[in-house]
């Protein structure tokens, strides 16, 4: 850390200024204040009234003691300018090589991306949140609060795969399979029953497919997916959280290798179930320590460390909310998990396991079996969870109301933190009762997690909650939307001009009408008729002709651009020219997104969070006559 600020202050300051500067930065920064101020809490338990290091008044903290790196939120570098020639994009060896440091990549870069500009540290709306009436704020853990490398993912890949030959007795070609990230991304949907992954547009026409690994042409796509269909049920399975990317990617090299063996023993399996088998795989290596012994081992190969979300935390509580986590892991796996996130444990480094994180939170319930925790008020029973040992027991009297004196009496009592439970339960330990204007307590709590269905639409649906989608792909759509900029602006020139031929064929079809109705009018043709009709009619063939290519032109470089973002199935919100499935569910379900937790902390935590202006397909076009930018508009 120490480190990091003493390159910020060589990169943003006059060398007089640095040594100031470089103080100043360490005493605000989360290595400073989990030094020397988390000892203090620990001993004393939280105090909303305790002074702190830094505050959410404290800009200049906001600003550069971020330590995040946000080197992938900047836009283009020139190649051709000698200045930048040593530079690679989320590189920080142009650094190492000018100043001869060894730089950390969690040094704060926040300073070189112009703040009106949008990154990836944004928080975005699509429904008004004011957070002066949140009175409680929970979290996920997994891929929320703790993000995961790809080494996570292979772990879970790895031991399904050999799950399946040496304990489901499928063939031993299946060891030869490896990974591939790129097989499948968020918000495609797993088509069990025909062996398919599709991607589907906001009204849930099929965009892509693929079999296996095989793309269907247009036509084998519009054959099989032609009439409408909800794509839900038992034959479907939605990829709404990164974990499942290994499940998507496993499936799609089955189905294939199935296709390529019609003498194996996988000819003799459906499609759904080599679901089914893997599915089973995957689950067998969360219970059985394949992944989560693995992962105790070695945090720091696994988990990606974010050193803001203890002080967002911080923020959060001192401002007055309750502040909760809501995970389906286990005690022992989240106790590694936010050990490391807190203080960067690591076994063998000669500190125990201890739970001051723990502290930063009103209540944690582990094993919370969402989304049934969020439906069925009877589904699972509360048990307190020992932290020494991990063991549980019944709680048999929990709190019958919001009363503070009896939730802080049944809080003494038992401690804060539990397993299972359900969400009326956690609305009494919040003290989340009905306001005096009538609104329910799920109105007041803002939940954060990654999972589209089990954290965002269910909780929207069932409980009112407000919600936060946290999409890590983000940080990647954003910054490579600013570096094609020119591609996408040529991409718009070329919609333009299709929009303003489709424009001129509208007014040679009006013309012909009226020709029509003239010549219908007349007793008598006249010997120029013929003419003036064949005129009309080649052009109308001419410009029908135009457009059609330059149809074939917008597609081409449509899929070109698309495929910068990933090679199959193109941008995360966009399908074709269409927002995609997930777009529409984020819009609908989510208030608020973004791509990581803490950047929650980056503003004030009572500030109102409002969403752009809703249009309509006709308020673009009134827009365009005020300002002339109907193709400005993102896509």
């Amino acid at each position: 850390m120490l480190l990091s600020i003493i390159v910020s202050a060589i990169l943003t300051i006059h060398t007089t200024e640095a040594l100031k500067y470089i103080l100043n930065r360490y005493e605000s920064s989360g290595e400073y204040y989990r030094k020397h101020v988390s000892k203090q809490r620990h001993a004393s338990k939280l105090d909303c009234s305790e002074k702190m290091i830094w505050s959410v008044k404290d800009d200049e903290w906001l600003i550069d003691a971020n330590t995040i790196d946000y080197i992938d939120s900047v836009g283009d570098i020139d190649s051709n300018d000698s200045s930048t020639k040593d530079f690679r994009f989320g590189s920080f060896d142009f650094l190492r090589k000018e100043i001869g440091l060894n730089i950390s990549r969690e040094m704060s870069t926040r300073i070189i991306v112009p703040h009106h500009l949008t990154t990836a540290s944004d928080v975005f709306c699509n429904r008004e949140v004011n957070m002066q009436q949140i009175k409680a704020i929970g979290f996920d853990m997994d891929w929320t609060l703790a993000q995961y490398t790809t080494d996570f993912d292979l772990l879970a890949y790895n031991g399904a795969r050999d799950k399946l030959v040496h304990w489901l007795g499928y063939p031993d070609q299946c060891l030869d399979l490896e990974y591939e990230v790129n097989i499948c991304r968020r918000g495609n949907i797993i088509d069990k029953k025909r062996g398919n992954i599709i991607k589907l547009d906001q009204h849930k026409y099929v965009r892509a497919a693929e079999h296996g690994l095989t793309p269907l042409s247009t036509v084998e796509r519009k054959s099989t997916y032609q009439e409408a269909d909800s794509y839900s049920g038992p034959n479907y399975s939605n990829i709404d959280t990164p974990f499942s990317l290994v499940d998507a990617c496993l499936f799609s090299q089955l189905v294939d290798l199935k296709d390529k063996l019609p003498d194996s023993s996988l000819a003799q399996k459906s499609y759904s179930q080599l679901w089914v088998d893997l599915r089973r795989c995957v689950d067998r290596c969360h219970r059985d320590g394949v992944i989560k012994l693995e992962v105790a081992k070695d945090p720091s190969r696994y988990i990606i460390y974010d050193p803001n979300i203890f002080p967002m935390l911080d923020g959060f509580r001192r401002s007055g909310r309750k502040v909760f986590l809501l995970t389906n892991s286990l005690w022992d796996y989240t106790q590694v998990v936010m050990n490391y996130l807190f203080a960067r444990r690591q076994p063998g480094d000669g500190q125990p396991m201890d739970l001051r994180w723990a502290d930063f939170f009103d209540v944690v319930i582990v094993g919370g079996n969402k989304p049934a925790f969020l439906m069925d008020e009877g589904s699972l029973p509360l048990y307190k969870v020992d932290p020494a040992t991990g063991g549980v027991r019944n709680v048999e009297v929990p709190p019958s109301s919001t009363q503070p004196e009896e939730v802080e009496r049944f809080l003494q009592r038992e401690g804060h933190i539990f397993q299972g439970g359900n969400a009326p339960l956690l609305h009494l330990l919040l003290r989340l009762e009905v306001s005096a204007q009538g609104e329910l307590g799920g109105s007041r709590l803002l939940y954060v997690g990654d999972h589209v269905y089990a954290d965002i639409v269910r909780s929207k649906r069932s409980l009112g909650w407000r919600t936060c989608l946290i999409v890590p792909e983000l940080t990647r759509e954003l910054a490579l939307h600013r570096r094609l900029k020119k591609d996408r602006q040529e991409l718009l020139r070329l919609r333009k001009r299709q929009y303003l031929l489709e424009r001129d064929l509208d007014q040679l079809f009006a013309a012909r009408q009226r020709l029509t109705g003239q010549l219908l009018q007349r007793t008598e043709p006249h010997s120029e008729d013929a003419g003036e009709e064949q005129g009309l009619d080649d052009r109308i063939d001419s410009l029908a002709a135009a457009l059609k290519v330059l149809r074939v032109e917008v597609r081409q470089r449509l899929d070109g651009f698309n495929a910068a973002f990933h090679p199959r199935w193109g941008q995360l919100f966009k399908a074709g020219f269409q927002e995609s499935r997930i777009a529409k569910q984020i819009k609908d379900y989510a208030c608020l997104y973004t791509s990581r937790a803490s950047n929650l902390g980056l503003v004030s935590p009572i500030r109102p969070f409002r969403p752009i202006r809703d249009m309509m397909p006709h308020d673009h076009i009134l827009e365009a006559d005020a300002t002339d930018s109907l193709f400005d508009a993102p896509m």
